[in-house]
């Protein structure tokens, strides 16, 4: 090979890695946008309760479980397209989520919006959730400094961050008075955001968020096409499919139940909980529950690190006592706040529930150490897309367990359940990577 040739063939693989991180980073963008559209319901919820549209609390709960159905559907049939819409798929689902997010903003303008209209706008918030599966992909060809691991873990934590996100920027868009916006929705009870209180008799802009990520949407779908023309087909991926998986392989289960018992907390409880501050304690929630996802960003690292060094079972059987003992006390004082002077009971309760979440998400942390060293490192990834997908469930169980809950006032009887369900949790996780005889000891 003469010079000209050895140079022109190293511009030409400089060129293909430079198109393949660009479609990189596109993908997670188009993934974090997606997912905070997706989370948005999680506040959207609590401003349309402190508004003129008259829906009944097992209604708006109901909207969140939509929602949460919704994401985890999406996040399963991303998994299945994946490979039919390649390096096209963060064009194709940018430009979904733009008509989405236009249509959201159409719909929230309007002079009235019904419940079947914020159900289906809640059923197609979920679509950007397709976009986990194409960006686990993207992690096992990462060549640059990160690890697979990490990288992997950066996915992951976008999701708690993508929550962090809209539970700030939701409150602050929706009660921000915008020239030129208007609303059929107006503020019946003081809210607020993480900058301000906002007085009742405001105008409640929901359609300025969707306009906020519709002009977003644009953008990454425009950069989307253009990554996905100048990029070459991707080599293909070893298959490890998901079927085999879990027939060859039970710890596939036992893992995903685990995620599901620290994530999938983690996820139902930050979606349902600022519904359910303003329905027990009706105080101005949106200027705190932003703490929740807050608590979790930090948690998750934390466990990762703290199962490096001490064993990911051994830290995941820790979290899963302390979770029992913060859903236990959250219990205790639901219980009070719904028989007594429901004001002074808030701050403790609160403060369990941010105990609740910090430890599902460290606990969460620990189990993907546990995964790491249970599957082969060319399963991880599709493992993780799997119990991610189980633990989504979270999202849809809670808020449906709350709304039955509201319906009975017996709100601190669901607090039984998760105990109950963490009990299993910890015999399970003990029983397998806990015993120094187990295939898996992992302490």
């Amino acid at each position: 090979m003469d010079k000209a040739s050895a140079t022109n063939t190293l511009s030409d693989v400089q060129g293909n890695l430079g198109s393949h991180a660009v479609l990189r980073w596109l993908t997670l963008s188009v993934l974090l946008l997606g997912v905070t559209f997706w989370a948005s319901w999680s506040v959207i919820v609590v401003l349309l309760a402190k508004s003129n549209a008259n829906l009944t609390p097992s209604q708006l709960m109901s909207l969140v479980a939509i929602a949460g159905a919704s994401g985890a559907l999406s996040r399963l049939l991303g998994t299945l397209v994946v490979n039919q819409l390649g390096r096209w798929m963060p064009a194709v689902i940018a430009t979904i989520m733009l008509l989405v997010s236009i249509d959201s903003f159409v719909q929230f303008s309007a002079t009235h919006i019904t419940y079947p209209v914020l159900a289906l706008l809640a059923a197609l918030s979920g679509i950007g959730c397709m976009m986990f599966a194409p960006a686990f992909d993207l992690t096992r060809q990462f060549k640059g400094s990160l690890s697979l691991p990490l990288s992997m873990s950066v996915v992951i934590g976008m999701t708690i961050f993508s929550l962090f996100l809209a539970q700030l920027a939701v409150p602050l868009l929706a009660t921000w008075q915008l020239d030129g916006m208007g609303s059929s929705l107006v503020l019946q009870r003081s809210s607020g955001n993480f900058f301000a209180r906002v007085d009742a008799g405001k105008p409640i802009l929901l359609n300025s968020f969707s306009c906020v990520w519709a002009v977003l949407f644009t953008f990454t779908a425009i950069f989307s096409v253009g990554a996905a023309l100048f990029t070459s087909k991707k080599q293909p991926l070893p298959k490890v499919t998901i079927r085999k998986l879990l027939t060859q392989n039970g710890h596939v289960w036992y893992c995903s139940i685990l995620y599901n018992m620290t994530f999938g907390s983690f996820i139902g409880f930050a979606m349902a909980l600022p519904l359910l501050l303003e329905f027990v304690f009706g105080y101005s929630t949106l200027i705190l529950v932003w703490m929740g996802p807050f608590v979790a960003l930090l948690a998750r690292p934390f466990g990762r690190w703290l199962a490096g060094i001490f064993g990911g079972a051994l830290v995941t059987q820790i979290s899963l006592l302390l979770m029992m003992v913060f859903g236990a006390v959250a219990g205790r004082y639901m219980y009070f706040a719904q028989h007594g002077p429901t004001e002074i009971y808030f701050e403790p309760f609160f403060i369990s529930m941010l105990g609740l979440i910090f430890t599902s998400a460290l606990g969460n942390g620990s189990v993907v150490v546990t995964m790491r060293k249970v599957f082969p490192r060319t399963y991880t990834h599709r493992v993780l897309i799997w119990a991610g997908t189980i633990a989504m469930l979270g999202a849809v169980y809670l808020p449906l367990r709350f709304a039955w809950a509201l319906k009975s006032q017996s709100i601190d009887t669901v607090y039984i359940d998760f105990i109950v369900f963490y009990v299993i949790g910890l015999l399970l996780n003990g029983f397998i990577y806990l015993r120094r005889h187990g295939q898996f000891y992992n302490p």
